[in-house]
């Protein structure tokens, strides 16, 4: 496993990190015991980053079990939104979020916590008196958390709050893959220039680029031109050496101002494919040139 410097944070993060929306597995009865197996097995292969949230089911329960004894091998962020419902990111709600997510953990301070889905929101509901922001720097203030950030898919809005230099980190997912390279031009640049950690999560585009059956779901559910650029982009990653997900992420990886390419990995094996991305180095120049030519 590789590592980068996360932005102005200074931490060490692993090139692959561990996201917590699929821990539970896929067999109800034995949800804690995958969830462990995932997190034992991160530890193993030098991951050193986990992301979850309030949204993602119980990913924070199973997470507050299987980090006991572990919470110092690992950068733990999660984010702020949904919990409690309703949710009006006013700053009380914010660090309600907060407290909730560090007894579902059972931690008393996270390393990072983000606004989650910054464009449900609003500029306004982040940046006022009494606001998200607000909220995050009283938290930072009584010890509850380290870092703060912001995440969504609102491309102009997240490269807005980075200008804007307050947040640490920026997470997006969706909209930066091989056929889909918008984060990259608008939101990444923005974040880089302020010394932002960044987070590139939901990295397989809703399992797009993997190599089974679940690949025409993914496609299925994006809109015309850019399924016509991920399938031309499917072609050529299908030339490389390794697997369709390895090379996904080794096309992310090779863009130096990525900080980590995050997944969420519903089994042992699953991880196992994903952190091997890491040693094999990212995409020759001359194939990410390809790749970005679409």
């Amino acid at each position: 496993m590789n590592y980068r410097t996360f932005g102005r944070t200074g931490w060490e993060v692993s090139e692959v990190s561990l996201g917590g929306a699929y821990l539970k597995g896929s067999n109800p009865e034995s949800e804690q015991e995958n969830a462990n197996g995932i997190v034992r097995r991160a530890k193993e292969l030098g991951i050193n980053y986990i992301d979850t949230a309030p949204l993602y089911g119980n990913s924070e329960i199973l997470l507050g079990e299987a980090l006991v004894g572990l919470h110092d091998d690992f950068i733990i962020a999660t984010k702020a939104g949904f919990d409690p419902d309703p949710f009006d990111y006013r700053s009380g709600t914010v660090l309600r979020s907060i407290e909730r997510s560090l007894e579902r953990l059972r931690i008393s301070r996270l390393s990072l916590v983000q606004i989650h889905e910054v464009n449900l929101a609003g500029w306004e509901s982040i940046m006022s008196e009494g606001g998200a922001l607000e909220g995050l720097r009283i938290a930072q203030k009584q010890g509850m958390c380290e870092r703060i950030g912001i995440t969504s898919r609102a491309i102009p809005l997240l490269a807005r709050l980075a200008e804007t230099g307050e947040f640490d980190t920026v997470l997006v997912y969706r909209d930066y893959h091989p056929g889909n390279q918008l984060s990259a031009e608008q939101v990444i640049p923005a974040a880089h220039s302020r010394q932002m950690g960044i987070v590139i999560a939901t990295p397989l585009a809703g399992c797009t680029y993997t190599d089974g059956p679940r690949r025409q779901e993914g496609l299925g559910r994006m809109e015309a031109d850019e399924r016509e650029r991920t399938e031309e982009a499917l072609k050529i990653l299908g030339q490389q050496a390794g697997s369709t997900v390895q090379n996904c992420y080794q096309y992310l990886l090779a863009d130096a101002r990525v900080s980590t390419v995050c997944g969420g990995p519903a089994s042992v094996t699953e991880l196992e494919e994903i952190a091997s991305a890491s040693d094999m180095g990212p995409l020759a120049e001359s194939i990410v040139s390809q790749l970005n030519a679409l």
